[in-house]
């Protein structure tokens, strides 16, 4: 008996000792639970406030950028005098915009138009609002200028002032300025109130959610032992700054950011605490569960493991799906992408595009646009393997890992996928038809490029724009030959104005021959890249890319002033000058100063403007056949010449080619390839009949591409004036030009 109660004494202790130590255990557990949620709570707040705030940091400027572009836009047309005509032009652009006020002032004259009201002349500035007055005196300083927020009796929500200063020959002459509602943009389900206040912590702009029962952000909030001196300080530095206070006795999350406009900063402030609360009182669960711990520690014990497995597991879901289709997102993609490619060099990364996505959301709706973003993302997962996965990135665009690397079963694999996408259309009952574009880039062995993740990634989207080039569904492989293009265009961004700087870009001439004698009776200019080591970058590599960067912009200056300078060249050495065509890019033509930059350089050089003759794309045109006319206008007014290049090549319009003013018209190569290539007598007809219309309209024609004496009988016999191509030579240096063709028209004296 003496050793039964032993033996159960001992049991006992051993029981007792593991209970407390499983109870000691889950209570340390417990603690460290309620700590690590309580962290991964406020970690992930913090982090969700961050993107909140760039986020509306991002609308805010846009908005601001937007109503700067909108009056830069409108500057140009008040470079006139008449009080009449600026008030007519005043009431036009305010009619044209979303602005409460627009006005006009300078020394002569004060306007205003505001929404509704008739338009006010001679306003003193001194009734203004201070904002207003102090954007005036900052843009007749020359600077464009924003005020600090304030209320305005022209409106019932806070506004801001923007102003520019309005130019004449780089004469500061006036000021522009317009008054208009500043809003923060939220989304309708956030839960982050935002404000805006300045350095001294004033609120000037709330949100959705209020807050606030002052003016000040700093008495509206329980900072308990935060030093908020050193904070004002770190305002005044330009600094980023983090805040914990209470808020209807929970703790709450703030970030302040600076805004880079005047001293404004952007607070943004986790108000809803519900999901933390639910965590939090979970962990108080399991605290409170301690009490009957004796009787139910084991299953407790294990409860509360799985709870935080599934916890963390939730967790960490949250931060690597799309929300909307429940695909992975591209930073998970990156991370398995990265971990896959170390284990297996073998593999191939695609992007998948919708072509012009952003037209189908509005002829169908957000919603059907989300469907289908959800659909495609079903027909990508159906269609994987095993150890391939991906990711949807920004709204239209998806990524693909497979391990596949031979090109014939990735496009048959692809183009199973867009036949399964295509079948959505069925589920609209219409005739639209989904394009889509897909980029490829394989990495293995056989390929020299660089197989980093980061590396394909840039490729893939290298493939993905070779891709978007074509109108059509498209696939497209990331190779040698593109990857070589790549490297050429990084090197064309990278060395464009330096070579400017340089004169890398070299002047060349291509003769036009007068068809009816077989004379010279003009030249093109034409660039050519040649680097100082000899290296040649041709037009179609380089031009493209001046295009969407705007350095056309520089370029197409630089070969004006080539064929002014070679003109007045000419003239001095006694040579007869002929006429030399310059393009023109739309950029350039839609510069608010172009005809007196043009203007500048003729008069610099002293040579007559008529011998300059300015092409024009025929796509500059369309839908602003007025403001080329009137363009037009004044560059005849100077003596220039003008003439549409490539006419033919694109959406031509008879319509507009009666309407424009032009002085010549280049018809396209193609019309030529059409003939004597694929035999096409239709264009033959249409080509000899624009002949026809060009001549009574008093247009000379000149006809590209003419390649063979064939082309130069046929365009003959149409009446063309003008002939151009490598029948009669192709392009070369003025040098040569001038021994070729200038040395013979030397005057003699």
């Amino acid at each position: 008996m003496v050793v039964d109660k032993t033996m159960f004494g001992n049991r006992l202790k051993k029981t007792i000792l593991i209970v407390l130590t499983v109870a000691i255990f889950l209570l340390g557990t417990s603690i460290y639970l309620r700590v690590y949620l309580n962290n991964t709570i406020k970690e992930a707040i913090i982090n969700q406030i961050k993107v909140d705030s760039d986020e509306y940091i991002d609308r805010l400027k846009e908005q601001v950028d937007t109503d700067f572009q909108i009056l830069n836009s409108f500057a140009g047309i008040f470079t006139i005098e008449n009080d009449l005509d600026i008030a007519l032009a005043l009431d036009l652009a305010n009619q044209k915009s979303d602005f409460i006020l627009l006005g006009y002032f300078s020394s002569s004259s004060n306007v205003v138009a505001i929404n509704d009201q008739d338009i006010k002349y001679d306003v003193k500035t001194s009734n203004l609002s201070k904002p207003i007055q102090s954007v005036i005196e900052e843009t007749l300083l020359g600077k464009k200028a924003i005020s600090d927020i304030f209320e305005s009796e022209l409106s019932t929500q806070p506004t801001v002032a923007y102003g520019i200063p309005v130019l004449r020959n780089n004469q500061i002459i006036g000021s522009l300025v317009a008054l208009d509602v500043l809003h923060i943009t939220t989304d309708e389900n956030d839960n982050t109130y935002a404000c805006i206040i300045d350095s001294d912590g004033n609120i000037l702009l709330g949100s959705n959610q209020d807050i606030n029962q002052t003016n000040s952000f700093f008495e509206n909030i329980n900072l308990k032992d935060t030093n908020i001196n050193q904070i004002k300080s770190d305002l005044k530095n330009n600094k980023n700054v983090s805040l914990t206070f209470d808020y209807k006795d929970e703790s709450c999350q703030a970030i302040l950011k600076p805004i880079d406009i005047n001293d404004w900063y952007m607070v943004c402030i986790d108000i809803d605490q519900s999901a933390g609360l639910s965590i939090s009182q979970t962990a108080r669960i399991v605290n409170g569960l301690f009490v009957v711990i004796v009787i139910l520690v084991i299953g407790l014990l294990l409860y509360g493991y799985w709870m935080t497995l599934k916890n963390n597991h939730e967790l960490a879901l949250s931060a690597y799906y799309d929300r909307l289709t429940g695909a992975y997102n591209l930073l998970y993609f990156n991370q398995k992408g990265k971990q896959e490619l170390r284990q297996n060099l073998n593999c191939s990364i695609v992007v998948l595009n919708i072509r012009q996505f952003k037209f189908f959301n509005e002829i169908f709706g957000n919603e059907q646009g989300d469907k289908l973003l959800c659909h495609i993302k079903g027909v990508v997962e159906n269609n994987l393997n095993s150890e391939e996965f991906c990711c949807r990135d920004t709204a239209d665009q998806f990524f693909l890992f497979l391990r596949d690397i031979d090109k014939e079963i990735i496009e048959s694999r692809l183009n199973k996928i867009i036949e399964e996408i295509f079948d959505y259309d069925a589920l609209l009952h219409t005739n639209y038809h989904l394009k889509i574009h897909c980029g490829i880039v394989i990495s293995s062995d056989q390929y020299n490029l660089d197989t980093t993740f980061d590396g394909l990634m840039v490729s893939v989207m290298f493939a993905l724009d070779k891709a978007k080039e074509k109108l059509q569904t498209s696939i497209w492989f990331y190779d040698v030959e593109l990857h070589e293009r790549e490297k050429i265009d990084n090197y064309i961004e990278s060395h464009m104005h330096q070579a400017l700087e340089n004169h890398e870009f070299k002047f060349f001439l291509q003769p036009k021959i007068g068809l009816k004698d077989g004379s010279l009776e003009s030249a093109e200019a034409l660039v050519r890249w040649i680097t100082n080591d000899g290296q040649e970058l041709y037009p179609d590599q380089f031009i493209p890319i001046f295009e969407k960067s705007g350095f056309c912009i520089e370029l197409d200056m630089y070969m004006f002033e080539e064929a002014c300078k070679q003109i007045k060249e000419w003239i001095d050495e006694g040579i007869e000058p002929i006429g030399i065509s310059v393009n023109q890019s739309k950029l350039l033509f839609y510069e608010a100063d172009y005809v007196e930059r043009l203007e500048k350089i003729v008069n610099k050089y002293q040579i007559p403007a008529n011998l300059i003759t300015l092409e024009i794309l025929e796509n500059l045109v369309i839908d602003n056949v007025d403001e080329v006319n009137s363009k037009i206008e004044c560059l005849h007014k100077i003596g220039f010449r003008v003439s549409m290049d490539d006419f033919g090549s694109g959406y031509s319009s008879l319509n507009i080619l009666g309407k424009l003013d032009i002085d010549e018209l280049k018809i396209d190569k193609d019309f030529l390839q059409e003939i004597f290539v694929e035999n096409n007598f239709r264009t033959k007809l249409i080509m000899e009949e624009i002949v026809k219309l060009a001549k009574i309209l008093s247009i000379s024609t000149v006809v590209e591409g003419v390649e063979t004496l064939e082309c130069n009988y046929l365009i003959r016999s149409f009446g063309c004036d003008f002939g151009q191509g490598y029948y009669y030579d192709k392009p070369i240096s003025n040098d040569k030009f001038n021994l070729r063709y200038m040395k013979n028209r030397k005057k003699i004296k």
